[in-house]
């Protein structure tokens, strides 16, 4: 199933603060970190939903 048509809505109801995404995110790391990142989701650490890459 695709859902490619999604994200632009997404990005605008988000942009308009109509969705609010700040409780889901729970950190923001430079891009260069990204593994480490993605090794400490994929362990399910607790306390951790969503991170931001930032390049």
């Amino acid at each position: 199933m695709r859902f490619e048509w999604e994200y632009p809505a997404c990005i605008e109801l988000i942009s308009r603060g109509a969705i609010q995404v700040d409780t889901l995110i729970s950190a923001v790391a430079p891009l260069a970190e990204g593994a480490s990142w993605f090794d400490r989701l994929y362990r399910h650490e607790p306390n951790l939903m969503k991170v931001i890459l930032r390049p």
